[in-house]
């Protein structure tokens, strides 16, 4: 039997080891996978994104799979990474254009990403649509989502929802200095004592952040809301005070500093652009007035 790429005979060991649908020598096996790795390299040191070096890129490592007859087992990470990082670097653009946009949907229709796409490349496509959103908003064009499971109020318009966790912050109450009191007998009276000394201590007031539960993030016109199983929380914005981020998550403050919303998200320095274009739209600036025509005057 001989290699279908270089047409070397491949021995008996090469030809009981080898994959079911893969009679490529050991070689030429190695010789695609060293190609597999330049290419991998020279995508993940790109410092901006070129479309026709993507389109490039793609297509070498097609045409690599299928001159080498490498299988669905060994090409599926490795596309897998290429593609993450061919999203990555049109998420790095200062303005991601319509063109870079329109490739990335194409790649996730050609390679069905909606079902196959793995966690790290799922996180990438997700933070792309999110930042589309935001560049699409600051244009003008404001979002509109369907809310599930959220009650709009009247005039209210949901801009966004996400899966997010919520915190609950409490205040638990310990006391420290305390000792224990001794009994003494007293005397003159049988059998009675007298306790003496110890105290308490002194109490020390310390936060805690309790599991409120997942749920549902809202992100409206008026509020920002969290609809969960253990939990629900609605603040208007006319009560936002600030917003602050942590690793993980933000906490809206309100006029009642002793319940703020905290919020646990995948991405919050977006989520919380998100919040800051809802709560601050805009001003519309009022069209200019027509000025009007003075008529010719009469003889």
């Amino acid at each position: 039997m001989k290699c279908p790429v270089c047409g070397d005979e491949i021995g008996l060991w090469a030809r009981l080891t080898a994959h079911a649908n893969n009679t490529v020598c050991k070689e030429c096996r190695e010789q695609a996978n060293n190609r597999m790795q330049v290419l991998l390299r020279s995508v993940s040191g790109a410092q901006s994104f070129n479309l026709q070096y993507a389109q490039g890129w793609v297509t070498q490592f097609e045409e690599t799979a299928r001159r080498y007859q490498m299988s669905e087992s060994e090409t599926g990470t490795l596309r897998s990474s290429l593609l993450n990082n061919i999203f990555r670097l049109v998420e790095a653009e200062d303005e991601m254009s319509e063109g870079d946009l329109k490739f990335l949907v194409s790649l996730g229709q050609k390679y069905g990403l909606g079902q196959s796409a793995t966690p790290e490349l799922r996180d990438t496509i997700f933070r792309v649509g999110m930042k589309e959103i935001i560049q699409s908003w600051e244009r003008g064009e404001i979002p509109r989502k369907d809310c599930g499971g959220l009650v709009l109020q009247k005039g209210e318009v949901c801009h966004w929802e996400e899966g997010a966790g919520l915190r609950v912050q409490k205040t638990k109450r310990e006391y420290v200095g305390g000792y224990s009191s001794v009994s003494v007998p007293v005397p003159l009276v049988r059998g009675a004592r007298f306790r003496v000394g110890g105290f308490k201590g002194h109490p020390i007031d310390n936060t805690v952040y309790e599991d409120g539960g997942v749920g549902v993030l809202h992100i409206t016109n008026q509020r920002v809301c969290f609809s969960g199983q253990q939990r629900s929380v609605a603040i208007p914005y006319k009560k936002m005070i600030s917003v602050g981020g942590f690793e993980g998550g933000f906490i809206v403050q309100t006029s009642n500093e002793k319940k703020p919303g905290i919020f646990v998200v995948r991405h919050p320095e977006l989520t919380t652009h998100l919040l800051s274009l809802a709560s601050n739209p805009p001003e519309q600036e009022d069209p200019p007035r027509k000025r009007s025509q003075k008529l010719p005057p009469t003889a």
